[in-house]
C-alpha cells in the first residue's frame, strides 16, 4: 500500500451510545435491552463520520467498566445530550432512525 492508500483505508471504532437525561444521569440509548451491547455500534470513517472523529475516539480511554468486560473492552462511550455531542471539532447527532452522523462545528 502507498501513503495515499492509507488515507483511503477505512477506520472504525466501537462505541456504546448513551443519552444524558434531564437529571444528568447516563442511560444507554436502548434502555430496555438486556445489556450494553444492544446500545453499541461501529462508527466508520469516511462512511459514517470523518476520520478525525474516529481517531479522537480511538485515542480516548476505554471506560473502566468496559475494560474488564471481554465483550466491551474495545468500546468507547459516546454520550449524547439533547441528541448531540462534540468530538474532534465535529458535532455528532443521534437519530433513532438514522443513527449517528456528523456535521462540522461552526
Amino acid at each position: 500500500m502507498t501513503g495515499g492508500d492509507d488515507e483511503l483505508a477505512e477506520l472504525s471504532v466501537r462505541v456504546v451510545l448513551y443519552r444524558r437525561d434531564q437529571d444528568g444521569e447516563l442511560k444507554p440509548v436502548y434502555p430496555d435491552s438486556d445489556g450494553l451491547l444492544e446500545s453499541a455500534t461501529v462508527l466508520a470513517a469516511p462512511i459514517n463520520v470523518p476520520a478525525a472523529v474516529v481517531r479522537a475516539l480511538l485515542d480516548s480511554e476505554v471506560p473502566a467498566d468496559f475494560a474488564a468486560d471481554p465483550w466491551l473492552n474495545r468500546h468507547r462511550a459516546l454520550v449524547f445530550t439533547d441528541g448531540q455531542c462534540r468530538v474532534a471539532g465535529y458535532e455528532l447527532r443521534y437519530h433513532d432512525k438514522f443513527g449517528v452522523y456528523a456535521s462540522e462545528e461552526t
